[in-house]
């Protein structure tokens, strides 16, 4: 078991951010603070496999957990990021039984699933022998679904049913764009859905993750019952701080 599992099932609240620049020295900083995990972006960054590799290889030996949204819920996607070896996986757009299911073939090895072995880092480039890994991998391997479309929330129990799934993330932006209220994330429709995602999730996973903009929006999502929380972005913090910085100094005497 994860140790980030661990820590849920205890009732502890798992923090973290995301991160989307190809920075070492960020993911390594980082990695120095209090996060639980951090979420490597490969959906909507310009990150590559290599990229990810060695911001990995940055948290290395930290008690930070490096997680990987891969690019789409593709076979090919989810072996190439697998095989660098991260502490977990995040697929966005899982929105039905059958697309978890496709999620879960392709994290599993013949003859239950498509992927391929060749595991790389994964197996520390050789040390650790295949067949122990094969035999155990699982055992520590997060995988998160992400819940983004009005799809996955009418199949919400069928994405829970699915065995490997460890939790499901709630993607509040492309949630509410499918719910036909983008970008009222705080409107009481939309905290009605996302409470009821934590309520039916909480219910059989033990993970169950949102992204929060805000500190104020992390706070509500806590309260609703979510105990996986991303506070922002590396690039959006770097921003909003330099800009209040600016600010400040152009206002002062």
């Amino acid at each position: 078991m994860h140790r980030l599992v661990e820590k849920a099932l205890k009732g502890e609240t798992l923090v973290g951010t995301w991160l989307t620049m190809n920075s070492p020295e960020v993911a390594e900083g980082l990695s120095f603070l209090p996060l639980d995990f951090v979420v490597i972006d490969m959906e909507h960054s310009p990150l590559d496999p290599y990229d990810v590799e060695v911001m990995l290889i940055a948290l290395k030996g930290s008690q930070t957990a490096g997680i990987v949204r891969v690019p789409w819920n593709s076979p090919v996607a989810i072996k190439r990021v697998l095989d660098l070896g991260p502490d977990g996986i995040l697929v966005p757009w899982v929105s039905s039984l059958e697309e978890a299911k496709q999620l879960e073939k392709a994290i599993l090895y013949p003859p239950r699933g498509i992927r391929g072995v060749g595991p790389r880092r994964a197996v520390k480039y050789g040390l650790v022998d295949r067949r122990e890994y094969y035999e155990k991998y699982l055992e520590n391997l997060i995988v998160i679904a992400q819940v983004e479309t009005r799809g996955a929330i009418e199949n919400l129990e069928g994405i829970l049913s699915v065995e490997t799934v460890t939790g499901v993330l709630v993607g509040p932006s492309d949630l509410s764009a499918s719910l036909g209220i983008f970008g009222q994330i705080d409107s009481p429709a939309f905290m009605q859905v996302i409470e009821e995602v934590a309520r039916k999730a909480r219910a059989r996973k033990p993970l169950v993750a949102i992204y929060a903009p805000t500190l104020e929006y992390a706070r509500e999502a806590r309260k609703l019952g979510f105990n996986m929380v991303a506070l922002s972005s590396d690039i959006e913090v770097l921003l909003k701080a330099y800009n209040n910085m600016i600010r400040e100094f152009k206002t002062s005497p």
